[in-house]
């Protein structure tokens, strides 16, 4: 993908939303950010009632951790589009 595309492929994926980003920081940052919230959540959950009780935290933990890094990212999504605005 050419520059300008992906330039504005970004854009449009910061005003609108709901189109992956192809930014590769955000993308990691989430990534390490899912990873590690969800391996806690798992150690809290089996030091509570062992391994069944430590999948069900692990998947707590995906669903939110997923969701709050996605809120943040569309939140600096668009903080970014109003500096480049401005």
């Amino acid at each position: 993908m050419s520059e300008q595309k992906q330039s504005t492929y970004q854009t449009v994926a910061e005003t609108v939303g709901m189109i992956p980003s192809l930014n590769k920081n955000d993308n990691l940052y989430q990534g390490i950010f899912v990873l590690v919230v969800s391996l806690a959540s798992f150690a809290v959950g089996c030091g509570l009632g062992g391994s069944q009780v430590g999948l069900v935290f692990l998947l707590l933990g995906l669903i939110g951790s997923g969701l709050l890094s996605g809120l943040v990212l569309m939140i600096l999504g668009f903080v970014r589009l109003g500096r480049k605005k401005t």
